[in-house]
């Protein structure tokens, strides 16, 4: 074992950046295997292989070169090669069971992308592709060398930014079936390059997803106004086509699919809700319908089998049921923010016991992702209220409470959130909840609900909790120019302590009475207009196709969203007393808020006011503030919009100061050190001490596909940092030392192990090519202690084995201090008695002497020094001092 000192003249640690978690899972329909046992998803660039039964992920298949993002994966008709297309038109062929890549070629696609990838037989496939003219291209390649078969070019389809395309069979040939977001449905023979055709939907209502029958020469579409549309006859010519209408979704519907036998269509969309239709030929059964309610997202994706359905969800999860609409099985990724959380700014807290993140997830939810096994564990439902669909098509995305803040303590016993809805309307909803942690086997949720406060500041929306590290008191900072210092107590519930909160007092710096405002994302998204049922009225989104800011597209997208620098902007807000951020002390004597461009400082146990600290550069107003830990309690660092200042508490003055543009700060209550994220994604690790960083690195993160808002320590080395960063509110990467080879322990690798049992039984045999140890290794290892044999003792044996701390002590302090180990007892003895039998009892006490070595003490009581002092010292102290005698006795002076 090898143990890491720390020198001064140590080379300095090196980081790299490492994507945790957070890939998008939703961004293409996923695949069955052949066998029903596997799901297959396309995360970017690489295929995940789920188990169905279990949802655990199988392995993982990649490509031997490469590429920038997949975009379609098919089975062929055997079942046992997987092809994938990427966007650049590489095709790539893997084996199921073994994930082995067989073949890669690029197809000849003339520099255009690819936008879907479908197979048509065993020796073909189908692929649409845009270039610079923004028409979508069709033809058809060989799987097996990838040469162009057929290109089609008798039909010129726009581009609005999606593809769906379906494959079926009609007069015996084969078709492709497209949509593009408009409300045609494009046919194109691929047998037949000359046969294609084109139909209109009903009420120019927009087509968003088709699906083909396996075996008849039917389609199905789904459109924007909810309908699901069967097309059956001759889809060759419009006129020779019969049309069969679904109707149950009151919102667009997004997927559609047969399911294996024919008999039955399956839909989703905006509702959250899966209806599996009966289409069969019988009149007892026929428009029989089956649902999923209480999805926990809108559905994008369906894939099918003959004994499962898998559901693809905009909160980044695929959801699998069995084919009697039972959900038994849910595959989770980090994400599925809606647009209200990605504008408020996420929150992420670090629970050490659990090792767990907390961070941003669904509406109204917090996701638990562990750092350990780096997958999300748990969704904590905050709000703990249903998710309501839109009840008006002029309001496609509702208005729903999101989780605004969070904060926990250093202990991770204690869990403070804050939500917050305001339609423009109705009066705000504002709610301040306590969680306490649960522990134990029969504990089902990670936190219990132990204190809601409603309006906790008057209806104003929280920007900043904090609270100290033993969780006795919180403070929450609002948009009404207040915080407010909230207290633990205990109660008795049900004959039983609880913990429970209450408002201790409220603090302000002028008035407190701030005009009532809100903020401008809340509003712009619902809007309240009395409408006459019985009014036709057009909504843009439902026919027109083409515009800058389609409302379906963007519902579409919704998870690419990239999140930029600018925040939530309260209207009607006074700049020079609205509240930033609050901070608490290591020791939990001061409390720290911005109020405007001045930072104040406040007494915890009088709640008052002691000073005010302000700087030219902290204008206009500050963001965050935290106080050092350790050795840097004594400073605290804020930042503004253009600047990080770090003020000293023993001068309050301000010892150094930096022109940045922060997005976040935060401090590790276990180390001394901070960090801090600008808008460019730079990464700074700094102690307080100075204003040279430990550790900075430039744009880790290209700025322009999103913007890290918050990050956070984990638990890391004395010497070493390891922060988690979270950028579009979803992505997870960690900044950690590179690892390195060099001072780690020999792991045994897959490659070294012997091929074969005889192998194994030779390299037990071959002791002797074991290589030595070199000289300059031995003699480290002596210059840190680690050949004595008291140490070498503790350290072979198992934990269990060890005898008492009492009974090895002696054994170290006889090391650390230089004396050399004795001899065995029953050696020593032995030598004594080895005497001449002819000499006497006085010859024998002389071998004794000269044998027996007095053994150095460490340390040697002197009893009879002890006894004197303590003697002197009784004859010296008088019994009574000369002022108590003539109180006692009531003499004076």
């Amino acid at each position: 074992m090898v143990v890491k000192i720390h020198k001064p003249n140590q080379e300095p640690t090196k980081y790299t950046l490492t994507r945790k978690a957070g890939r998008s899972i939703i961004d293409h329909r996923p695949v069955f295997s052949p066998d029903e046992q596997s799901l297959v998803v396309i995360v970017e660039n690489i295929v995940r292989v789920y188990s169905v039964q279990t949802g655990d992920l199988v392995r993982t298949l990649e490509a031997d070169t490469d590429i920038d993002e997949l975009i379609g994966i098919c089975f062929d008709k055997d079942g046992y090669n997987l092809y994938g297309c990427s966007r650049c038109g590489m095709l790539i062929t893997w084996t199921l069971e073994s994930g082995t890549v067989l073949r890669e070629f690029k197809l000849k696609v003339d520099n255009r992308k690819v936008t879907t990838f479908d197979l048509v037989d065993s020796e073909r496939c189908f692929i649409t592709s845009v270039g610079k003219e923004n028409l979508i291209c069709l033809a058809t390649y060989y799987l097996k060398i990838g040469v162009l078969v057929a290109e089609y070019k008798s039909k010129d389809i726009p581009y609005f930014g999606s593809v769906r395309v379906a494959i079926g069979w009609c007069n015996r040939d084969r078709f492709a079936a497209i949509s593009n977001l408009t409300k045609f449905l494009f046919i194109q023979n691929l047998d037949k390059a000359h046969v294609h055709a084109y139909h209109s939907n009903y009420n120019e209502f927009r087509i968003l997803d088709v699906a083909t029958h396996h075996t008849e020469p039917a389609v199905a579409v789904v459109d924007t106004l909810g309908r699901a549309t069967i097309f059956r006859g001759n889809l060759f010519h419009y006129q020779e086509v019969a049309r069969e209408v679904l109707h149950w979704h009151f919102l667009p519907a997004f997927a559609v699919r047969f399911s294996p036998s024919g008999g039955y269509l399956i839909t989703g969309g905006m509702e959250k809700v899966l209806v599996k239709w009966s289409i069969a030929n019988l009149s007892n059964i026929a428009g029989a319908k089956d649902l999923i309610p209480r999805l926990p997202g809108i559905v994008r994706y369906i894939a099918v089998s003959p004994s499962n359905i898998a559901i693809t969800l905009s909160n980044n999860s695929v959801v699998i049921a069995n084919a009697q609409m039972r959900v038994h099985c849910t595959i989770v990724e980090c994400g599925g923010l809606s647009f209200v959380a990605r504008s408020t700014g996420g929150a992420l807290v670090y629970q050490k016991p659990t090792g767990c993140l907390f961070m941003g997830g669904r509406p109204g939810h917090l996701q638990m992702y562990s750092t350990k096994t780096d997958k999300m564990l748990f969704n904590l439902d905050i709000t703990q209220t249903n998710s309501i669909p839109s009840e008006s098509k002029h309001n496609l995305i509702p208005l729903e409470t999101e989780v605004t803040c969070a904060a926990m303590n250093s202990l991770g016993t204690w869990l403070v959130t804050s939500e917050y809805r305001h339609d423009g309307v109705l009066y705000p909803e504002e709610r301040l909840k306590f969680w306490s942690a649960q522990t134990g086997p029969n504990s089902s949720v990670p936190f219990k609900l132990a204190t809601c406060v409603n309006l906790s500041h008057g209806g104003s929306r929280v920007v900043s909790i904090a609270l100290n590290g033993q969780a006795t008191f919180c403070v929450t900072a609002g948009t009404d120019q207040k915080f407010r210092i909230w207290k633990r107590t205990q109660i008795q519930m049900f004959n039983k302590p609880k913990g429970a909160w209450y408002c201790f007092t409220a603090c302000y710096y002028s008035s407190g009475v701030a005009q009532f405002s809100t903020s401008s994302v809340y509003n712009d998204i619902k809007k309240f207009e009395v409408k006459n049922l019985f009014e036709k009225v057009e909504l843009p989104y439902m026919k027109v196709v083409g515009k800058k800011d389609d409302l379906i597209l963007r519902i579409m997208n919704m998870h690419k969203q990239s999140t930029g620098t600018q925040k939530l902007e309260s209207v009607e807000v006074d700049s020079e007393t609205e509240m930033g951020g609050v901070a608490i002390s290591q020791d939990g004597s001061l409390i720290a808020a911005w109020f405007g461009c001045k930072l104040t400082l406040w007494d915890t146990h009088l709640c008052n006011m002691k000073t005010t600290l302000s700087h030219p550069a902290l204008r206009p107003k500050g963001k965050h503030v935290q106080f050092g830990s350790h050795d840097a309690a004594h400073y605290l660092v804020c930042t503004t919009e253009n600047c990080l200042a770090v003020f000293s508490l023993l001068s309050l003055s301000v010892k150094w100061l930096v022109r940045i543009r922060p997005t976040c700060l935060v401090a590790d209550v276990h180390s001394n050190k901070m960090a801090i994220v600008t808008d460019q994604n730079d990464v700074i690790v700094f102690n307080p001490h100075s204003s040279v960083p430990i550790v900075k690195q430039n744009r880790v993160l290209d700025p322009r596909t999103g913007v890290i808002n918050v990050c956070t320590f984990v638990q890391s080395a004395k010497y070493e940092a390891r922060l988690y960063l979270i950028r579009n509110d979803s992505e997870i990467y960690c900044l950690e030392p590179e690892q390195s080879k060099k001072g780690q322990l020999e792991v045994i690798s897959h490659m070294n192990l012997p091929t074969s049992n005889f192998g194994a039984l030779l390299a037990e045999q071959q002791v002797s090519e074991v290589t030595p140890a070199q000289a300059g290794d031995l003699e480290e290892l002596n210059q840190d202690a680690l050949g004595s044999g008291a140490i070498q003792q503790f350290l072979s044996a198992a934990p269990h084995m060890l005898p008492p701390v009492s009974l090895i002590c002696t054994d170290f302090l006889e090391h650390i201090s230089g004396q050399e180990m004795s001899e065995d007892q029953d050696e020593t003895d032995k030598s004594i008695m080895e005497v001449d039998p002819q000499s006497s009892d006085d010859d024998i006490e002389e071998v004794k002497q000269t044998q027996d070595e007095p053994k150095t003490q460490l340390w040697t009581p002197n009893y009879e020094a002890i006894k004197k002092k303590r003697l002197k010292k009784i004859l010296t102290t008088p019994l009574l001092r000369e002022d108590a005698a003539g109180a006692i006795f009531g003499l004076s002076k």
